[in-house]
C-alpha cells in the first residue's frame, strides 16, 4: 500500500531573522484588524441578547420584580426571514451547474453529484447557522475545509534493519533477540524495496507487521466562524480587491498539537515553545454571558487548551510571485507553528452578507442591530411600562399612617385576612387612573414600524392579520413584501456560488486520493437520467476525479427561480400551452422537436419533479428507444402516432419518413394537396 504523502510545516525555507519578522508583521495585522472593526464585539451581544429576548432591565429595573420584557420583533424577522432563505436556496438541485466547451458533456453529472454530495456531507444544518448569524451579526462566516479521517491498516513491510557500522552485522534486540529495526523521526519503520538488478545487493531488511495510521480525505467539512473569532485583512477593506487575508481563532489542546508536530502538521520546536500552561480560562455565549471553564491541567495529560490564530495570506515570500499561503501564530507568544502553501488557492472562506455596506466589503448591517434596534427598544419599554401600569393597577400599594395599629409583619394581608383599624381610613389602598389606549398604540405602532423597516408582513410571517383588508390588498402587500426578501437572495448569491467552486476543488482531491482505498462511489440515482441530458456517465457507480474536472459554474437555483412549487407547476403547464401554439405556427419545428428523445425525457423528467412522482425510471426508460426514428416501409413502434403534417406511409421513397408534404415537395416529392381538398 503507497504511504501517504509526507506533511511538513514549512514550505517556504526562511532563515531565522526573516521568519521572526514575518511573525511579528503578522500578529500586528491580526491585533490591528481586531481594533478596525465596524462594530464592537460588546454590540454584536447586545444583538444576540435581543434576538433571545434576555433580560435587559437588571440595572434599571424600577422595582423589584418589576417587567422585563424584550420585544419579540427581532425574533420574529430574524426566523422568518431565515426560513425564506433556506426554502429558496434547499431546493433540488441546489446549484444549476453550467459548463463550457469540452465540459459542458459533464456538468448534468457534477450537478447530481454535488446534490447527493451536500445531503451526504450535511451542508443543510452548517448554511442554516451561518445565515442565522448573518441576519444577528454583521456577517456570517462559513469555513471551508478538507476533512480528513484516520485510518489504521495492517500490512507487511521490510523495515530496514540497524547494522553495526565497524562490520556490517545486524544489531540485534537483547530482549527477544530479533533484529533491531531502524525508525524515522516520526517513529515508524523504515520501508526498503528489494533491488532489481542481481549484481546490487538489496538493503538489511526484516520483515514484519506494522499497524499504519494514514490519512484518508474524505471531502469538505465545514465550521461556523463568529463575528468575534474571525478577521478580514486589512480590517478597513473598501472592496473585495483589497483584501489579502483572513484569519481565524481557534483552541487546540497540548497533546494535539504534539501528535500534529509528529505528524508534521506543526513544527515540533515551536509547539515545545508555546508551553504547556492553559489560555482558556473562560468562555462567552454569544448574547456575552460568562461561561465558567473547568481548569485545564497541564501535566501528566496535556489537556491545556491553547488559542490560535490560523491565516490565510495572500503575499510574495518566495519571489516568485503573489500567492496563497497558510499561517498558524500563537498569537501570546508571537510564535509561527507552521507556513505551508494553500495549494487549492480558492478562498476556504464563505461570507454572506445580506444587507452590505457601503464603506466595508466583508461586512454588513445587522437586521436586528442596524434595522431594528431603535423599534425594538420602543417595543420593549411600551411593552414594560404597560405591565408595570396594569401591575401598579392590580396590585395597587396601600397607604398606612404612622399610628396606625396594622402592623403588616404580624397580621400579613391576603384572603380572608383579618386587620385591626381604630378608623376606616388608617388603611387605604393607592388610587391610580385606567390605562388608556396611548400605550397600546404606540406599541402597535412599534409593530408596524417593524414590518415597514424589513417588508415582512403577518402574511408572510404565516400568521392572521386583524385588520379588514380585501382579498387585493392582501396579495399586494405579500407580493412586495417578498420582492423585498428577493433583494436579499440576490446578495448571497455570489456567496453560494463560491461555495460551490471550493467544494468541487475539495472533491476532486478527496476523490482522487481515495482511489487508494479502492475509490469513491455514488448511488445508483446520481447516474439516472445523464444520457438525455448529454453527459457521461458511469456504469459502475465508481467515480472518476476527472468527472469533476473541467470550468463549470454553479448558478444557485434557488436564487434565480422561485421555490413556491405551485408557482414552478403553474410556470410549466403554460409553457406547454405556449408550446402548443407555437407548434401550430410552424409545424416543422413540432416535428423536429418530436424526434427529439433528450427534449422528451427532459420534459417528462421536470413533469416528474414538480409533480413529485416517485418512480421516475418507469417513465424514463424506453423514451429514447420508443423515439428512434423509424425505417421508411418498416411499421412504426406500437403505440408511436404518426408525427402531425407527416404522410400515412411514411412519405415518398428515399425521403426522411415523417416530413410535413411542403418540406417533401420542396426535396423532390409529390407536390401537395391543394388547401381545401
Amino acid at each position: 500500500m503507497a504511504k501517504s504523502p509526507e506533511q511538513k510545516a514549512w514550505d517556504v525555507k526562511l532563515s531565522d531573522e526573516k521568519r521572526d519578522e514575518f511573525t511579528q508583521w503578522l500578529c500586528r495585522e491580526i491585533e490591528n484588524a481586531k481594533t478596525a472593526r465596524a462594530v464592537h464585539p460588546q454590540d454584536v451581544q447586545y444583538w444576540w441578547t435581543l434576538y433571545e429576548q434576555g433580560r435587559t432591565r437588571e440595572q434599571t429595573s424600577p422595582w423589584q420584580d418589576a417587567a422585563d420584557l424584550t420585544s419579540y420583533l427581532g425574533t420574529e424577522k430574524v426566523d422568518a426571514l431565515r426560513a425564506r432563505i433556506l426554502r429558496t436556496i434547499f431546493v433540488d438541485p441546489i446549484w444549476t451547474v453550467e459548463g463550457w466547451g469540452e465540459s459542458a458533456a459533464k456538468a448534468p453529472f457534477v450537478e447530481d453529484f454535488h446534490q447527493w454530495a451536500a445531503e451526504s456531507e450535511g451542508l443543510q444544518a452548517f448554511l442554516a447557522r451561518t445565515i442565522h448569524a448573518s441576519l444577528i451579526e454583521p456577517r456570517g462566516v462559513l469555513e471551508v475545509f478538507e476533512d480528513t479521517t484516520e485510518r489504521v491498516t495492517r500490512r507487511t513491510i521490510n523495515a530496514k534493519v540497524v547494522t553495526n557500522p565497524m562490520d556490517g552485522s545486524w544489531v540485534m534486540d537483547g530482549k527477544d533477540m530479533q533484529p533491531l529495526l531502524e525508525k524515522d523521526e516520526q517513529g515508524n519503520y523504515i520501508e526498503v524495496e528489494a533491488s532489481m538488478d542481481p549484481m546490487i545487493p538489496s538493503p538489511p531488511s526484516a520483515q514484519t507487521v506494522i499497524d499504519q495510521v494514514e490519512r484518508v480525505r474524505k471531502g469538505p467539512g465545514y465550521r461556523v466562524l463568529s463575528y468575534d473569532n474571525f478577521l478580514v485583512l486589512p480590517g478597513h477593506a473598501r472592496e473585495k480587491a483589497d483584501i489579502w487575508g483572513y484569519a481565524k481563532y481557534f483552541t487546540k489542546r497540548y497533546d494535539q498539537l504534539l501528535e500534529a508536530a509528529k505528524a508534521g502538521v506543526y513544527d515540533k520546536k515551536a509547539v515545545e515553545e508555546i508551553h504547556d500552561t492553559s489560555d482558556v480560562t473562560s468562555q462567552l455565549s454569544p448574547s456575552g454571558e460568562n461561561i465558567p471553564v473547568a481548569p485545564q491541567e497541564s501535566r501528566p495529560h496535556g489537556k491545556a487548551e491553547k488559542e490560535l490564530w490560523e491565516a490565510q495570506i495572500l503575499t510574495n515570500l518566495d519571489g516568485k510571485g503573489l500567492r496563497w499561503y497558510v499561517v498558524t501564530v500563537h498569537l501570546r507568544n508571537r510564535t509561527l507553528l507552521r507556513l505551508k502553501y494553500d495549494d487549492i488557492n480558492k478562498g476556504r472562506y464563505i461570507l454572506l452578507v445580506p444587507f452590505p455596506r457601503t464603506d466595508r466589503a466583508h461586512e454588513g448591517y445587522s437586521l436586528i442591530g442596524n434595522k431594528l434596534i431603535t423599534t425594538v427598544e420602543e417595543h420593549t419599554a411600551w411593552r414594560n411600562m404597560g405591565a408595570d401600569r396594569a401591575q401598579l393597577e392590580l396590585s395597587a400599594p396601600v397607604k398606612r399612617l404612622t399610628t396606625a395599629l396594622w402592623d403588616p409583619d404580624l397580621q400579613p394581608m391576603g384572603p380572608r385576612a383579618v386587620i385591626d383599624v381604630r378608623d376606616m381610613k388608617e388603611v387605604e389602598a393607592m388610587q391610580f387612573p385606567q390605562m388608556t389606549d396611548v400605550g397600546l398604540k404606540r406599541e402597535q405602532e412599534a409593530v408596524n414600524a417593524s414590518e415597514r423597516l424589513v417588508g415582512i408582513n403577518d402574511v408572510a410571517l404565516g400568521q392572521s392579520s386583524q385588520n379588514s383588508q380585501t382579498l387585493g390588498e392582501l396579495e399586494i402587500r405579500t407580493e412586495q413584501s417578498f420582492v423585498r426578501m428577493d433583494e436579499v437572495m440576490k446578495h448571497l448569491q455570489e456567496p453560494l456560488e463560491e461555495l460551490g467552486q471550493i467544494r468541487n476543488a475539495i472533491w476532486q482531491r478527496a476523490i482522487e486520493e481515495s482511489a487508494k482505498y479502492g475509490g469513491t462511489y455514488a448511488p445508483a440515482h446520481v447516474f439516472e437520467g445523464l444520457d438525455e441530458r448529454g453527459g457521461d456517465p458511469c456504469k459502475d457507480g465508481k467515480i472518476d476525479p476527472t468527472m469533476l474536472e473541467g470550468t463549470f459554474r454553479f448558478k444557485p437555483h434557488g436564487s434565480t427561480d422561485t421555490a413556491n412549487k405551485a408557482k414552478q407547476r403553474g410556470d410549466y403547464i403554460q409553457g406547454l400551452q405556449a408550446l402548443a401554439v407555437l407548434f401550430q405556427t410552424w409545424p416543422l419545428l413540432a416535428q423536429t422537436v418530436g424526434q427529439n428523445a433528450q427534449a422528451a425525457k427532459s420534459a417528462v423528467e421536470h413533469w416528474l419533479r414538480l409533480f413529485n412522482i416517485p418512480d421516475k425510471q418507469a417513465w424514463l426508460g424506453n423514451i429514447e428507444q420508443m423515439m428512434q426514428p423509424q425505417i421508411p416501409g418498416m411499421p412504426m413502434m406500437p403505440g408511436m402516432p404518426p408525427m402531425p403534417g407527416a404522410p400515412p406511409n411514411g412519405g415518398p421513397p428515399g425521403l426522411p419518413p415523417g416530413l410535413p408534404p411542403q418540406m417533401a415537395a420542396m426535396m423532390g416529392g409529390p407536390p401537395p394537396p391543394p388547401q381545401g381538398a
